[in-house]
């Protein structure tokens, strides 16, 4: 073969992995929110580096189930949701979806916390009285959804752009944070050992299983399955699934890593209660201007998941109700926006109480598990009715896997937070 055909089979090659990154970008950016930020730099705090292996585990298992979601998406002709209301019942999917709506919305209230926090530190000068510094963070919220709701419904293609703005966003976080780690030089001893499993005692299980819910989202996961509906893939893309899947949650796990070991190097031993306590890992990079620069990764975070986890929500809920499941359709619109409302409506009420933030985002995306079981006996159900074949094997044993660890993880919070209701 000449040199000319192999340089024109290597750009086809090139481009080819290029078309086939996106729907698990799209769940990765939507994962990659400022839970997951704050979770991986309070646990990286609170164990050092002893937590790298959990944060390994999830993210095989979150690659395996989003190429799970791709090869469903691929499979099936009609809607995930229509799918099972044809063997089970409206009713158990008008549950399941209004479930993923909840989930959904508990990790939206976050990413407005998150931003709220930001304008919060933005206005730190200002002085107490002043209209900023009292409404300033209401007024920018309520700008930003608003925003956000204009993208919805102002763009003729709407997922693709959300596509590319979700790409720009996790570039963002990633070239930040990478320069940050090579500026801290972790050791890199310490750093493999973390690879070995090991659970500290006396250790905080709720920052845990926070963290390891950030990073497996089972719902952002089901969402890969509308993602490749929206990309029209059929059988002839099980390979870009393969490699989107890769690439996406690769990403994921990537940024999580780099994010844990930072502030392991970092932070190890400090009391990590507020987003300025967390924004210091970037002192090593940039001094002083650490806080800012960790505020603008942790925007971008909730900018890439603001708009994409509300879009899930609604997706989910109208396919649930039998309605019209694409992002074109009026229905999946309207509960976008709805699911838009209630995260700013509920960050804004937390903000106008002082709340704690961090603490408050790490529960919330502890408490998401409670309602996963759910949705991952979906993805088994559907893995369960696909044409019998090797690739069915493979589903059912990730999907039966999935379901496994969505039941071990909200059993262990339902006991935790009995307990704490008991004290």
């Amino acid at each position: 073969m000449s040199e000319v055909a192999v340089e024109k089979q290597n750009q086809i090659s090139f481009l080819r992995v290029l078309k086939a990154i996106g729907p698990a970008i799209v769940v990765a950016s939507v994962v990659l929110g400022p839970g997951s930020i704050l979770s991986n730099s309070k646990v990286g705090a609170t164990y050092g580096f002893d937590m790298i292996w959990v944060l390994g585990l999830a993210s095989l298992f979150m690659a395996l189930t989003v190429f799970l979601a791709a090869v469903l998406g691929i499979s099936y002709e009609k809607s995930p949701f229509t799918e099972i209301a044809q063997r089970l019942g409206r009713p158990f999917t008008i549950l399941t979806g209004l479930v993923f709506f909840l989930i959904t919305s508990c990790f939206q209230f976050t990413n407005n916390l998150a931003i709220i926090a930001v304008v919060n530190i933005a206005s730190g000068d200002q002085a107490p009285g002043s209209f900023f510094a009292q409404y300033g963070a209401t007024i920018v919220i309520i700008l930003v959804n608003l925003g956000l709701v204009w993208a919805l419904y102002g763009s003729s293609a709407p997922y693709q752009f959300i596509e590319k703005l979700m790409m720009l966003m996790v570039g963002i976080m990633l070239v930040g944070f990478i320069a940050n780690l090579l500026v801290v030089q972790p050791p890199l001893g310490e750093v493999a050992l973390g690879l070995i499993p090991q659970l500290p005692a006396g250790g905080d299980i709720v920052m845990v299983l926070g963290m390891f819910a950030t990073t497996y989202s089972i719902a952002g996961a089901f969402y890969q399955i509308y993602g490749v509906r929206e990309k029209k893939w059929t059988r002839d893309d099980l390979a870009n699934g393969i490699v989107d899947s890769i690439v996406g949650i690769m990403v994921l796990g990537g940024i999580s890593f780099v994010i844990m070991v930072t502030s392991a190097t970092v932070l190890r031993g400090s009391n990590v209660e507020t987003v300025t306590d967390v924004a210091k890992q970037l002192n090593p990079l940039i001094g002083p201007r650490a806080e800012w620069m960790f505020c603008i990764g942790l925007a971008a975070g909730a900018f890439s998941s603001l708009l994409v986890n509300a879009l899930i929500g609604g997706t989910a809920l109208s396919d649930s109700l039998g309605l019209p499941a694409s992002v074109n359709d009026s229905p999946v619109k309207l509960f976008t926006v709805a699911g838009l409302a209630i995260g700013m409506g509920v960050a804004i009420v937390i903000n106008w109480l002082n709340l704690p933030t961090v603490n408050l985002i790490v529960t919330a995306q502890a408490l998401t598990v409670v309602g996963v079981p759910l949705l991952a006996f979906a993805m088994l159900f559907l893995s369960i009715h696909l044409p019998k074949s090797l690739l069915k094997v493979s589903a059912c044993a990730i999907a039966s896997c999935a379901l496994v660890i969505a039941l071990v993880l909200s059993g262990r919070m339902v006991l935790i937070l009995v307990e704490k209701l008991s004290q």
